[in-house]
């Protein structure tokens, strides 16, 4: 089988796109000889004659034509690999591939890019939002670098991705205004072991925690929904179909709900930015690593939502 190397692909396109032997021997810096040894040879090594004279120039026939196409694409992409890596290489410009629950899209995240963008504002991003479960599996196979989610067990999960805490946030019950306990600032998780609850279903963490917590607290819930997405949880509560244990959600409509402070010591969730430890390899992501603990360390009170202070 014939394998085209570099030069040819690149005196061949040349000569297509130009269409005269002396003004493409020119522009590769070769002589024209030299050009048309070299369209002779690749000519010959494929078994067909790839051009036709045309006038004082010479164009592709179909053969040609169909090679170009072709020839064309691998180039472009070869140019593009090279400045992907470039880009790699410079810790200045780049881009980041960020996970993150869909609470977080709402005050954190655009906080965070804001100010890291005034910058950095040739580092680009995409966003991708999902339950913590799917995070995490997005970045063991390598489709996101980084992500911001709930803590995980290492031994469950996966032992070999690093986090660093970003927040600790209080859980909160949340009640249908026409609930006996709305008026209550705060109470026990055991002061609802007989409503029925809707519930984060086990695509998030969040479900087994909160069974957790009901374990600790004394009783099993009576299940009657379960929802993965945190404007549904809220929306079931507000059409008084049951109770929900929360964490602080932006951007839902609450004028038909109340969150309830809970007393308990273990009403906590801990949210973490988690990343591979190859992975911090990369100028860009490492940058944005280090960027993110230093912000945190002067707006991680931005994290919370106002109306849970």
């Amino acid at each position: 089988m014939y394998t085209l190397n570099w030069k040819q692909l690149e005196y061949f396109i040349t000569l297509a796109e130009i269409q005269n032997y002396t003004k493409a021997a020119s522009v590769l810096n070769i002589t024209q000889p030299a050009l048309s040894r070299a369209i002779n040879n690749l000519e010959q090594s494929i078994g067909i004659p790839l051009f036709e004279k045309s006038g004082r120039g010479v164009k592709l026939n179909f053969y040609g034509h169909v090679l170009f196409q072709h020839l064309r694409i691998a180039r472009d992409k070869i140019y593009e690999g090279e400045r992907e890596v470039r880009s790699l290489i410079s810790s200045d410009k780049g881009h980041i591939s960020v996970g993150s629950l869909y609470t977080l899209g709402i005050n954190f995240l655009p906080l965070l890019l804001r100010d890291f963008n005034q910058e950095y504002p040739q580092i680009t991003f995409s966003l991708y939002q999902h339950p913590t479960r799917i995070l995490l599996e997005q970045l063991n196979n390598n489709e996101i670098d980084i992500c911001f989610c709930t803590d995980f067990d290492k031994d469950t999960i996966s032992d070999h991705l690093m986090k660093t805490v970003i927040s600790t946030e209080p859980l909160y019950m949340l009640v249908p205004r026409t609930h006996p306990m709305a008026g209550k600032k705060s109470a026990n998780l055991y002061d609802f072991k007989d409503d029925t609850f809707i519930l984060f279903n086990n695509l998030t963490l969040f479900h087994n925690e909160s069974l957790n917590l009901f374990s600790k607290a004394g009783f099993s819930p009576r299940i009657a929904y379960e929802a993965n997405e945190d404007s549904t949880v809220a929306g079931f509560v507000a059409a008084e179909l049951g109770v929900a244990l929360i964490p602080p959600i932006y951007g839902v409509n609450m004028e038909r709900c109340v969150p309830i402070a809970l007393n308990d010591p273990d009403a906590f969730r801990t949210l973490c930015m988690i990343y591979k430890p190859e992975n911090e390899s990369i100028p860009v992501v490492n940058k944005f690593h280090n960027y993110v603990i230093s912000w945190l360390a002067e707006n991680r009170d931005k994290i919370a939502p106002n109306y849970y202070k």
